[in-house]
């Protein structure tokens, strides 16, 4: 009698850049982040702050709040865009409309979701994204 199981194991996410100006929302995504088995997680709480991040070639996925104060997670994500970096994004909103859809949805390799959301959704939104 064969008693091995086969063990299945979760594809590790390449490292993460998470801007978000709420830090219990990055504390929540660096923790769910960490259970996909992320190697690498850089945290930002301001747009100013993640542009150097964001070009770092090793730099994996993007997830951004699509709101800060005085500024837009779409519009940093554009200038990053501008700067050559292809980085697929995984944008984040507590006030999910047409308008924040719309926004995103002109931007390659991104896609959208929105606060609240489950441990289950953040990880297809993910895995789609970067199809694994």
């Amino acid at each position: 009698m064969n008693t091995t199981t086969e063990k299945t194991t979760a594809p590790q996410l390449p490292p993460v850049l998470v801007v978000d100006d709420d830090p219990h929302v990055l504390r929540t995504i660096e923790a769910l982040c960490a259970s996909m088995h992320s190697p690498h997680l850089t945290l930002r709480s301001s747009t100013d702050s993640a542009l150097e991040a964001a070009m770092d070639p090793n730099c994996g996925l993007i997830v951004c709040d699509y709101r800060f104060p005085g500024d837009s997670g779409v519009d940093f994500i554009r200038s990053v865009r501008q700067r050559g970096v292809t980085t697929p994004v995984l944008f984040i909103s507590g006030t999910p409309d047409a308008e924040a859809v719309l926004g995103a949805a002109d931007i390659a390799h991104c896609t959208f979701i929105g606060k609240p959301f489950t441990i289950d959704r953040f990880r297809s939104a993910i895995s789609e994204l970067l199809g694994i």
